[in-house]
């Protein structure tokens, strides 16, 4: 260690330890539950979902996503993705039961993000959602590129089984799982504060994306 710079050995050891972290993870007896009941269930779920931040008041979850626990917290799905983000999509994609058929789901997707030229896929609790849906709300209108009634906000918990469908849908599209996921001018930027899609198709999603708050403040997506 030099100046407080840490080492290649200390990065490789903490790389090590994350990973077998989230072996363990997904092997859980938890995980296993939770993904049970939501192969059972009639809508998506996420790790959220249940717990006392989901049930909060709207504005509490937006403070939470700004905070530094909220960054945590996304720092924590960022290396979720890095190390699990294929098993998490095959889960999703499982989820979606015996009768989802790739094929026509896929198509069903590209209809969707093709309706408008911001299509937002969220969940209704999920604190980043609300801050993507707060700051398009905030440009609609206002910007030359984004016109009044050019943002399409799609509540997968609303669509019921049709809503699991598409999320395995847009898993298998891009490689990510978590929400939201926002799309513009039919293509996927990835989430708000991310935009890692190592595995996604290269004509749907936008490359070494950062996400949506980063690209709209560079001018536009």
């Amino acid at each position: 260690r030099r100046g407080g710079s840490v080492s290649f050995k200390e990065m490789a050891v903490a790389f090590s330890l994350t990973k077998a972290f989230f072996e363990w993870f997904s092997a859980s007896d938890g995980v296993a539950a939770l993904h049970k009941k939501h192969i059972e269930g009639d809508v998506a779920l996420h790790m959220l979902k249940g717990t006392p931040m989901a049930a909060a008041p709207d504005s509490l979850k937006l403070d939470f996503a700004r905070s530094g626990a909220g960054q945590a917290v996304a720092n924590f799905m960022k290396a979720e993705q890095q190390h699990i983000g294929g098993w998490k999509v095959d889960r999703i994609v499982e989820a979606a039961g015996s009768e989802f058929n790739a094929v026509c789901w896929r198509q069903r997707l590209l209809e969707e993000v093709a309706s408008s030229q911001v299509v937002l896929f969220s969940f209704v609790d999920c604190p980043w959602c609300l801050l993507a849906k707060e700051r398009l709300a905030a440009i609609e209108g206002n910007e030359a590129w984004l016109p009044a009634g050019s943002v399409r906000t799609i509540e997968l918990e609303a669509r019921g089984r049709d809503g699991k469908a598409l999320r395995a849908a847009i898993a298998a599209a891009t490689g990510r799982t978590s929400m939201p996921s926002v799309w513009v001018g039919g293509r996927c930027v990835g989430g708000f504060t991310d935009g890692d899609m190592p595995s996604g198709e290269p004509g749907l999603c936008l490359a070494a994306s950062p996400g949506f708050e980063a690209l709209e403040a560079r001018g536009r997506p």
